[in-house]
């Protein structure tokens, strides 16, 4: 069977090196598919390099190099609404050559999904966020586009940055609606995302199929309760306004004003914020709070191991894999109780879950924690439970296996 998957990053291709947080769980995917004797894998996406395609063992990779110089790159940034009839032909291009039985998309935030209509063999849509939702909790409580346009008029360059970025995801979020309409099957992983697809698609058939997480998380050390009077809190996230660092700034600040509480807080995924840090005039460095950038997966493990808590913020997520590694190395876990973490978190069982935008329920439940490290622990050990079963890299080959194979039946 010839399985083609179109990607968001270049997974196992030799000649990418780029690592966000350590990086994707595609790569760890790949390696477990692509040891399936029954399953030919290619695998295309968006690549500078300037060739058709290339095998790398088991595997045929395609870059897709239509943005591979520097002007490319502009104009597609200025006018990237009418560039999706070009990224599709290039997409049946590879289509036409690999010849697919089952092809396999990897979220619906980027044109693949596009192909739905215009070809025959079975598309299946791998849920990851949802673009829709996320658009309608962008901003937080509070603010608006409104704001930060009038925020950035004395930054014009900023402006100019910040509305490209968002008109850019809200007309990904459009075309989303377009995609999802077409296609009639969907791979998933949350009770949240398996409740969304049927408002644009109700025909359509949904999987469900876990995450492989990347191979360190599983052969590290779990992380040890300590015995110490400073408490340091860990979180990652990003430089988007829906992942919460607001809310991190908010409970910093009430820990620092309010208790007595000695602790650190880690943040990485970002290496500077000012905008919410002007926006709510509160400095990282004044409530402890330090920020480290981007850093490889044996960096984020090694912070785990060594911190107390691990804070998700975020205002809407499917089943963000920052929660996933912190439970499979069993540190408490305390998340914003938004869109899929439900499916990953059993409140006061598997971790802790508290309002979205509430400062004031974190700072207690993180209080209440450090006073009580040891029910903490033996919740983090829970966790740890949990998501070596969900994650277990068997279980979800077999699983996506079993999937290929019924969309190839229907194929024949």
């Amino acid at each position: 069977m010839k399985v083609l998957w179109f990607t968001n990053t270049p997974s196992l291709y030799s000649k990418s090196k780029s690592l966000y947080n350590g990086g994707g769980w595609i790569e760890s995917l790949e390696r477990i598919i692509s040891e399936n004797e029954n399953i030919e894998l290619g695998i295309s996406f968006f690549h500078d390099d300037d060739l058709f395609k290339i095998r790398e063992g088991n595997t045929t990779y395609y870059p897709i190099s239509l943005y591979n110089t520097a002007l490319k790159k502009l104009k597609h940034n200025l006018f990237y609404s009418r560039y999706d009839d070009i990224e599709i032909a290039s997409y049946l291009k590879v289509i036409n050559d690999f010849k697919p039985d089952v092809i396999h998309i990897f979220g619906s935030e980027n044109s693949f999904g596009l192909i739905n209509s215009l070809v025959e063999v079975p598309v299946i849509i791998h849920i990851q966020g949802i673009l829709n939702p996320s658009l309608n909790a962008y901003f937080p409580p509070s603010y608006s586009k409104l704001d930060l346009i009038f925020r950035y008029l004395i930054h014009p360059i900023k402006l100019l940055h910040f509305l490209r970025v968002f008109n850019y995801f809200e007309y990904n979020a459009k075309r989303e609606i377009k995609i999802f309409k077409d296609c009639k099957f969907y791979i998933g992983r949350t009770r949240w995302d398996k409740n969304v697809i049927p408002i644009y698609s109700p025909n359509a058939k949904y999987f469900y199929c876990s995450e492989v997480l990347k191979d360190v998380f599983y052969t590290s050390a779990p992380w040890q309760l300590k015995t110490r009077d400073k408490l340091f809190i860990m979180s990652t996230v990003s430089k988007t306004f829906y992942k919460g660092f607001d809310l991190i700034l908010k409970a910093a600040k009430l820990l620092k004003e309010f208790t007595n509480l000695k602790f650190e807080w880690i943040v990485f995924g970002v290496d500077e914020y000012t905008e919410w840090e002007k926006v709510l005039g509160i400095k990282c460095e004044d409530v402890n709070v330090y920020l480290k950038g981007v850093a490889d997966s044996s960096t984020i493990v090694k912070s785990i191991q060594e911190s107390d808590l691990f804070v998700h913020p975020s205002y809407i997520d499917n089943s963000p894999n920052s929660i996933c590694e912190a439970q499979i190395l069993g540190i408490p876990v305390i998340s914003s109780n938004v869109g899929g973490i439900v499916s990953l978190i059993e409140d006061n069982k598997t971790g802790y879950l508290i309002p979205a935008n509430d400062p004031f329920c974190l700072v207690a439940k993180i209080i209440e924690l450090k006073n009580n490290m040891d029910s903490a622990a033996e919740i983090g050990t829970n966790g740890r439970d949990a998501a070596l079963v969900r994650h277990d890299k068997e279980t979800i080959k077999n699983d996506l296996n079993n999937i290929y194979k019924e969309l190839y039946i229907c194929k024949n």
